[in-house]
């Protein structure tokens, strides 16, 4: 319909100068409301975000929703804050940098993974019989869960704190914690890729050194640590507004719900598929 559709004047439209006319004013008062806009307008403006990145990608693959299109979509909704506030070295501003790169990462590894492993692949391809119809309110509810992930990094770019209070060290403190965070689970992620590309069907082989010495599943570790970093240095700034604290709980109560049922779902899966094998048991017995 965009391409095919020409004006009085006889002029095409192309794909891109419509959907440029149809999104330009929304992303020009974007910052505006990031910056100055109700605690809700500024948290519905990043729920729009998000949904305008996994939407689409839900429509083309149903896996996208919670792997590529969370990661790009934490990634888009970063930018976002990090282009609508002034730059500067500020622990909030350094935190929605963490927030970028994490999510840059994550969708990164995930798509790479998808191609380079086959029973990736054939698990997102399993998930594709959804229909449309089905996609679309699954779409929409990830989006919100993202956008209300990410909202405390917004709260606390809009949040001004004292310097060298202790508000102010407890918001650097959870900074790095998230940075941990996000180191951890890369390098755990990236580990485990490795191992597993070079396993066979049915054998335990691990990863049973570095980070998987000391917890089972050191990437979701990773995870949680993230956002509990960027939830505890946004939450200095909530004030008062019930906002703040309704969004920012929410998401943290969801990825944590989340993680810890994966955490839970995975060492199930691993002792029914490992349970005999005396390596995998020596290194539960351990870790």
């Amino acid at each position: 319909f965009f391409l095919g559709y020409r004006n009085r004047s006889n002029h095409k439209y192309t794909l891109l100068s419509v959907l440029s006319c149809i999104f330009s004013p929304a992303m020009e008062a974007l910052p505006q409301v990031l910056v100055s806009g109700t605690p809700l307008r500024a948290v519905g403006a990043m729920y729009a975000v998000a949904s305008l990145i996994v939407v689409p990608l839900t429509y083309h693959r149903t896996a996208y929703s919670f792997t590529v299109g969370y990661g790009l979509s934490v990634a888009v909704m970063s930018l976002a804050l990090l282009t609508s506030f002034p730059i500067s070295l500020s622990a909030p501003y350094i935190l929605a940098f963490i927030s970028l790169i994490y999510g840059l990462r994550l969708a990164a590894f995930i798509f790479a993974r998808e191609c380079t492993v086959e029973s990736k692949r054939k698990q997102f391809d399993n998930m594709d019989k959804m229909s449309i119809l089905q996609r679309t309110p699954m779409a929409l509810g990830v989006s919100l869960l993202y956008a209300c992930m990410v909202s405390p990094a917004l709260f606390a770019l809009r949040g001004t704190l004292d310097a060298g209070s202790i508000s102010k060290k407890v918001q650097i403190f959870f900074t790095a914690v998230s940075a941990f965070g996000v180191i951890l689970e890369s390098v755990a992620d990236q580990h485990k890729y490795q191992v597993k590309r070079k396993s066979k069907e049915g054998e335990f082989v691990g990863p049973t050194t570095w980070s998987y010495t000391i917890c089972r599943h050191p990437n979701y570790l990773g995870e949680i640590l993230f956002w509990a970093g960027l939830f505890g240095a946004g939450s200095v700034s909530f004030g008062k507004s019930i906002v703040p604290w309704a969004c920012g709980g929410l998401g943290l109560w969801g990825i944590l719900s989340i993680m810890l049922g994966a955490s839970a779902g995975l060492d199930k899966k691993q002792a029914e598929k490992y349970g005999e094998q005396p390596d995998y048991v020596e290194w539960k017995r351990k870790v």
